[in-house]
């Protein structure tokens, strides 16, 4: 059987409130976490538990600053690499793919990550380049597209915090993964 390919979409706006949330609720973050305060948070197991193969993982945030703190965000998030194992014969590895836009005001989140999200999910959805869709945030204004992502007849996953994540995600999509232990050292640890 040929090993599925997959692409990830990160909501990393959604990722990095929730991620610092819990952070402040007390969690203890596992030591290899790379968190850039308010735009970027990111552990290399997301991609390495996976038995399928990600052919490409793109990351959505945005930044306050000028074109040129866009570009530095941009050129920090593509020297992060993943790595995906779906079996012992293959390894894939690969950079992140920034998608970082510019906002105003140090709100928490911008329509422009969302619309590029939509957009590139649905893309997906109806291409023949990846069997299966994972996207990454707990955010509930996704699904109706996870609802039409799942009428295309792709697989879908989703990948969230347990903090803030919209109750009806993990029974809305194919399979849900939960961040948590991706990013946190157990409970009582």
């Amino acid at each position: 059987m040929q090993t599925p390919r997959a692409i990830l979409l990160v909501d990393g706006e959604n990722l990095v409130f929730r991620y610092q949330e819990m952070l402040k609720a007390g969690r203890k973050p596992l030591p290899d976490v790379v968190h850039l305060p308010d735009v970027f948070v990111w552990h290399d197991s997301v991609t390495t538990h996976a038995a399928f193969g990600y052919t490409r993982v793109c990351y959505y945030t945005s930044v306050v600053g000028d074109d040129d703190a866009v570009a530095t965000t941009k050129a920090e998030i593509g020297k992060i690499l993943f790595r995906c194992s779906p079996d012992a014969r293959m390894q894939y590895t690969g950079q992140l793919v920034p998608r970082v836009f510019k906002k105003l005001a140090k709100s928490k989140k911008t329509r422009n990550v969302d619309i590029q999200i939509i957009i590139d999910v649905m893309r997906s959805a109806h291409a023949a380049a990846h069997d299966l869709i994972v996207v990454a945030s707990g955010d509930g204004d996704y699904l109706p597209l996870f609802s039409e992502v799942m009428h295309s007849g792709k697989q879908l996953y989703v990948a969230a915090f347990s903090s803030g994540l919209n109750p009806a995600i993990p029974y809305s999509v194919d399979e849900f993964i939960d961040l948590d232990r991706f990013f946190f050292a157990p409970d009582g640890s």
